[in-house]
């Protein structure tokens, strides 16, 4: 399968890198080019070509909430009075609880994903968001019971 991105088409080669470093973001280039198929150098100018078109945004890593005492994930529906505005993603920002903050389509306008250490502590967070964001029409909790990750990737 090919990928076009700005007129460019990526190779199968450019696609099995990045899913290897979807993988593990850490491998070195001699494992990589290995893996991929390719030399060392090859493997190399194929990262830095990724970087430059700016498909590899970052080298993260994926760390275990429940490990650090997290063990509830929630994605928080929220429905505004305005939409998504800079304050309301400005004032969940300031909760160190929240990971992400989605603008999304359909009924309610965005979704939160954030971690927690107990139920109560869920539940003062959604009395606390709403007292201070009075923009917040209403809110539906979705708690994660277990998550799936592609191991090949999205793409």
């Amino acid at each position: 399968m090919r990928y076009m991105l700005m007129e460019k088409f990526l190779d199968k080669r450019y696609v099995n890198v990045l899913r290897e470093l979807y993988k593990n973001s850490k491998t070195p280039y001699n494992e990589l080019s290995k893996r991929v198929g390719v030399s060392t150098t090859t493997c190399y100018r194929l990262v830095k070509e990724l970087e430059k078109l700016g498909i590899i945004k970052a080298y993260t890593i994926e760390i275990d909430a429940k490990k650090l005492g997290f063990p509830i994930k929630t994605l928080i529906e929220v429905k505004t009075r305005t939409g998504v505005t800079t304050e309301l993603v400005r004032v969940l920002g300031t909760y160190p609880n929240v990971s992400r903050i989605y603008g999304i389509t359909g009924d309610r306008d965005a979704i939160i994903e954030a971690y927690f250490r107990s139920i109560e502590e869920l539940d003062l967070f959604l009395k606390r968001i709403r007292e201070i964001c009075l923009d917040i029409k209403d809110t539906e909790t979705h708690i994660v019971l277990n998550e799936h990750r592609n191991p090949k990737g999205w793409f």
